[in-house]
């Protein structure tokens, strides 16, 4: 019988061990997307404020650059959207928090109330792996937008007959 209550308070702390562990790398996730998406936000705005100075020069290439202007300025509204977006929900409360989640627990030892924390530290894990989701997509929506605008842009100003003079 002891065997057996040893091994389910360690499986307990297992358990919680390898939900925190999660919780890290969630964290860590979120952390690297914010910084990619940060790392995108001066690059496109650079380049929509070079592509307004060639859009206002007034020569023949105009067109073109304010084409490239729009697109890049597109991606800058993407990345501050990501970055502004989200945040994510901590899982270190406060011992007020601690009893809250612990009030629910049936039976009040050491081995239920670590599997309880655990179960908790999952929940948030699977909540803040949502947000990171929706984080993925603006950073991958800026990304698009910043690869696609010069491709984009040339074509736009063929069609508007922005090549003519060339």
């Amino acid at each position: 019988m002891t065997d057996d209550k040893d091994f389910a308070l360690w499986l307990a702390k297992e358990k919680r061990a390898l939900a925190d562990a999660g919780y890290q790398e969630t964290v860590a996730s979120f952390d690297r997307i914010k910084g990619r998406l940060g790392a995108v936000l001066p690059l496109s705005v650079t380049l929509t404020t070079a592509s307004l100075a060639g859009a206002f020069s007034q020569r023949e290439y105009s067109i073109v650059c304010a084409f490239l202007a729009l697109g890049f300025g597109v991606t800058s509204a993407l990345c501050a959207a990501g970055l502004y977006s989200t945040t994510l929900i901590s899982k270190n409360v406060g011992p007020d928090g601690v009893d809250t989640i612990l009030s629910d627990v049936p039976e009040r030892d050491e081995e239920h109330a670590a599997l309880w924390l655990a179960y908790t530290a999952s929940y948030i894990t699977a909540e803040n792996t949502k947000t990171i989701g929706r984080d993925r997509r603006w950073l991958k929506a800026a990304w698009v937008s910043l690869s696609l605008t010069p491709i984009v842009s040339f074509l736009l100003s063929i069609a508007c007959g922005g090549w003519g003079s060339f």
